[in-house]
C-alpha cells in the first residue's frame, strides 16, 4: 500500500515538473544598445497558419531598400514573443546581424501553429 501512495506521489511530482516547464517564450535578444542608439526599424510580426500538419515562415530584412550614404550600424536586435505559453513561433538570425549595417530574420512557425513577435532594431547613423 505504502510502495503504491510513494510511487503515485513521484509520478505526480515528476509531472509536476516537466509540466512547469511548458509555459516558455522563444524571444530572441541579441547585442546591447548605447546612449546614442535609437530605433532604426519597429514592425510586429503576424503569421498565422491553417495547414495543421505544416510549417510556414516570413524572412524579414533590414534595411529593405538601400539609400545612398545610409549605412546604419546595428547595436541590438529584440524579438519578443507576443504569443502566451509554449505555442509561439522560433526566430534565428541567417544573415548579417550585430555590428553590420544588414540583418535577415527568419521567423518560422511551429506545427500547425501561428507566431506574433514584436521586433525591434536599434543602432545608430
Amino acid at each position: 500500500m505504502t510502495r503504491g501512495i510513494f510511487i503515485t506521489l513521484l509520478l505526480v511530482s515528476c509531472l509536476y515538473v516537466t509540466c512547469g516547464r511548458v509555459n516558455k517564450k522563444h524571444n530572441l535578444i541579441l547585442g546591447r544598445r548605447g546612449p546614442n542608439d535609437k530605433v532604426l526599424y519597429r514592425r510586429t510580426i503576424t503569421k498565422t497558419n491553417w495547414n495543421p500538419i505544416a510549417r510556414t515562415g516570413i524572412n524579414v530584412i533590414f534595411p529593405g531598400k538601400k539609400r545612398a550614404g545610409y549605412r546604419p550600424i546595428i547595436t541590438e536586435i529584440d524579438a519578443i514573443d507576443l504569443d502566451n505559453y509554449d505555442k509561439g513561433g522560433y526566430v534565428s538570425i541567417l544573415k548579417g546581424g550585430i555590428h553590420r549595417d544588414n540583418v535577415l530574420i527568419r521567423f518560422k512557425t511551429q506545427l500547425g501553429r501561428g507566431l506574433k513577435f514584436r521586433l525591434t532594431i536599434y543602432g545608430h547613423d
